[in-house]
């Protein structure tokens, strides 16, 4: 898998839906430890990802840049949808220590692919965020 879209285009950084955050075209994934996320993150370069598109991140992270969306983003377009639902989870899930893989899958394919690399190992959950829904994965 490499930084392109179907276009042939490279795919921009996670983008943000009325100020909060939603990565649309990713998978956002907790793992209760570490090392499983280091597992999977390893998993999928070795099965053709490039690692800027299934990118680690520790608790400590996701907890502060969740809480900061979250207190910086409280208008009411903002808490439309359920975006905002999906950053407390985040949230909550980072405040138990829970690490974090944010992993490129565009489409159908792209997604099953990665779910299946996932299930491999316990995971909190997994948010795949589309055009109009963040569909959690099983």
């Amino acid at each position: 898998m490499s930084n392109q879209t179907p276009e042939n285009k490279p795919h921009t950084a996670p983008t943000t839906s009325f100020g909060i955050f939603y990565p649309l075209g990713y998978i956002v994934v907790a793992f209760p430890k570490q090392e499983d996320a280091q597992q999977v993150q390893r998993d999928l370069i070795t099965g053709g990802y490039d690692q800027a598109d299934c990118e680690l991140y520790t608790s400590e992270a996701v907890a502060d840049a969740a809480q900061r969306n979250l207190t910086d983003n409280t208008g009411f377009l903002a808490r439309l949808g359920w975006a905002d639902e999906a950053v407390n989870a985040h949230l909550e899930a980072a405040r138990q220590g829970s690490a974090f893989l944010l992993i490129y899958a565009p489409g159908d394919t792209d997604a099953a692919r990665a779910m299946n690399v996932i299930r491999r190992v316990p995971f909190d959950f997994a948010h795949r965020y589309q055009r109009f829904t963040i569909e959690k994965m099983k």
